[in-house]
């Protein structure tokens, strides 16, 4: 089937340039937050900000873009009153736009959330190890390379494995939301896929298989980052 490959790219796709960029956000988030010191009233504020996204629905968030980024929006609106276009542009219509759109919107809401993880395990970072790095000449950036990265190692590497595992996996309310049939070569993922094939036109056997086939790449997936971490970063899950 033509559009099971379709989905399969656009799948891997999304997939690889969350991994390479919405990855790497919730670490810089949690070590500037950590790096907050004798500001924990500003602190907890901006955490509260920032988690506040991932308690949104989706079918919300969906609604808001569709407004916002419409062609009579508000952010075409201000675009044309700051001279940056002369007419609205259909971001949700357009399929570059469209893949920005999903990968932004996708890190705007969980990122926050994911930090937890990773402030939880800062928290445990000896105070001594600090100390010890200031009395060496370590500045606040050396002291982060050589001791809070160090530090969170594992937590880092267990989360990228899992990450890699469930590349082939995407969400399915934020495609099933904010797709529509100008951006459906784009917008088409396994999940969609699997919907549409499976409950609108009924071929059970067929979208049983496909999520067969997920499972099946998943546990590969998961298996391979496991073994090539713990040769390379001498870290894994099991």
């Amino acid at each position: 089937d033509k559009l099971f490959y379709n989905a399969l790219r656009n799948t891997l796709m999304y997939s690889f340039l969350n991994l390479i960029i919405g990855f790497p956000i919730p670490i810089i988030f949690a070590i500037l937050l950590n790096e907050l010191v004798n500001m924990n009233k500003y602190k907890r504020v901006v955490q509260t900000i920032s988690y506040m996204p991932h308690f949104l629905s989706w079918a919300f968030v969906a609604s808001f873009l569709s407004s916002f980024l419409a062609d009579t929006g508000l952010f075409n609106q201000m675009l044309i009153s700051l001279g940056l276009r002369s007419s609205g542009y259909a971001f949700m219509a357009n399929p570059a736009s469209f893949i920005t759109i999903i990968i932004l919107s996708g890190i705007w809401k969980s990122f926050g959330y994911s930090s937890i993880i990773y402030l939880a395990a800062m928290s445990s970072i000896s105070v001594e190890m600090y100390e010890a790095a200031l009395i060496d000449g370590a500045n606040r950036w050396q002291k982060v390379w050589y001791v809070t990265l160090p530090s969170i190692k594992t937590t880092i590497t267990v989360l990228l494995i899992l990450s890699i595992s469930g590349m082939i996996n995407s969400n399915f309310e934020q495609f099933f939301l904010l797709s529509n049939n100008l951006v459906s070569e784009v917008a088409r993922v396994i999940d969609v896929y699997t919907y549409h094939i499976g409950l609108e036109k009924a071929r059970f056997s067929y979208g049983t298989a496909v999520g067969l086939f997920k499972s099946v790449v998943s546990l590969l997936l998961l298996v391979t980052a496991n073994m090539i971490s713990r040769k390379v970063a001498k870290e894994s899950i099991f």
